[in-house]
């Protein structure tokens, strides 16, 4: 089996899905909690994500977890090393849930970039989209209380992941309690005590392990 990416088609597949492109790399399966990518080592190749949720984190000297990013299908990490940068950030990616990739070279999806224009707007939009993302991140450890994070923080998951379920907005990915609390820089004591406040208040739900912004607008209206 091959292990790197095809050469991407001229003609824009009907689904317009990034991964319709890609269908003959190299397939690999990760069990949630595996480690895709460790820290500091060199990558052996870029990955897109065909199925699950992976996130990106570093650990502090004191040994906490920072999450950062959760990546989704159709998403290729690491992206920033893959455009031809270094690999000096220590970010570690890990499955959120069973997850299936498929590997190539930064090479050669560089390569096909330059075959489709379509393909090179695409991982462009996703390298924007980063950084957009890890603006959102700075602005939501810029608020002083647990409260007012927390609250940054559904928002953000809520226009990321968010299904309009009715008035709800259902965050459809695998977020807990610790990995809010590691995005926000927060121990998980703290952050849970916040969220059970908002619980109480009917502002947020949590149903089957997946949280719900019951009013998006009062939220936003708490920030401002």
């Amino acid at each position: 089996m091959r292990t790197d990416l095809l050469i991407a088609p001229m003609v824009k597949p009907r689904d317009k899905s990034i991964i319709s492109y890609f269908s003959d790399g190299h397939i690999l399966d990760y069990k949630k909690d595996q480690t895709i990518i460790q820290g500091f080592e060199e990558p052996d190749g870029v990955y897109l994500i065909k199925k699950g949720f992976v996130k990106a984190y570093s650990i502090s000297d004191n040994g906490n977890g920072n999450l950062l990013i959760i990546h989704e299908a159709g998403e290729f990490i690491p992206l920033p090393w893959a455009l031809n940068g270094a690999n000096f950030t220590g970010l570690s990616y890990h499955a959120m849930t069973d997850v299936i990739v498929i590997k190539a070279s930064k090479d050669r999806l560089r390569d096909a970039m330059g075959n489709n224009q379509w393909l090179a707007q695409e991982v462009l939009n996703q390298a924007v989209n980063i950084i957009a993302l890890y603006t959102q991140r700075i602005q939501t450890l810029e608020f002083r209380s647990a409260r007012e994070r927390i609250i940054a923080e559904l928002i953000y998951l809520a226009k990321r992941f968010g299904k309009n379920e009715g008035q709800e907005i259902l965050i459809d990915a695998p977020i807990t309690h610790q990995d809010i609390a590691d995005s926000i820089s927060m121990n998980r004591e703290t952050a849970s005590r916040a969220l059970e406040s908002l619980f109480k208040e009917g502002l947020v739900l949590q149903r089957d392990h997946l949280f719900s912004v019951v009013n998006i607008t009062k939220l936003q209206h708490i920030l401002n």
